[in-house]
């Protein structure tokens, strides 16, 4: 169960920006997951839940934003989805080259926002920015 682990470095990561920004809660975590990942995400919702019990985080919600794989023909640079299900569907839709592509995404795994609020209720982003 790889999600324990993953989801561990997000909550250390979301603390140490959490001090950093002063964040007296946390109402958001926004994370952008590959198709390619494979990660069940209620599992990343509730070992989230479980971890950042007790923390500023306790009561944040998990936004996950899902990114196809996405490859690129290496003979007609036509970039199309990839239905890894599917091998009838891994040739290139323009020019038919059976599994001659170069990954462009679906491997990603990261946090692309977090949502805060300072003691006193006033908003913040992990860029520091308030709202």
């Amino acid at each position: 169960m790889h999600e324990m682990s993953l989801v561990r470095n997000i909550v250390q990561i979301v603390k140490e920006e959490a001090e950093a920004a002063n964040a007296g809660k946390i109402t958001a975590v926004h994370l952008v997951v590959g198709e390619g990942r494979d990660i069940v995400e209620h599992l990343v919702q509730s070992m989230f839940q479980y971890l950042a019990r007790g923390t500023v985080m306790e009561d944040a919600k998990v936004v996950l934003k899902h990114i196809p794989y996405m490859v690129r023909c290496n003979q007609c640079q036509t970039e199309f989805h990839l239905e890894i299900m599917r091998p009838e569907k891994w040739g290139c839709p323009n020019c038919g080259a059976y599994k001659d592509y170069t990954l462009v995404s679906g491997k990603e795994f990261y946090i692309s926002r977090i949502e805060a609020q300072r003691e006193q209720g006033q908003s913040v982003q992990k860029d520091g920015k308030s709202k």
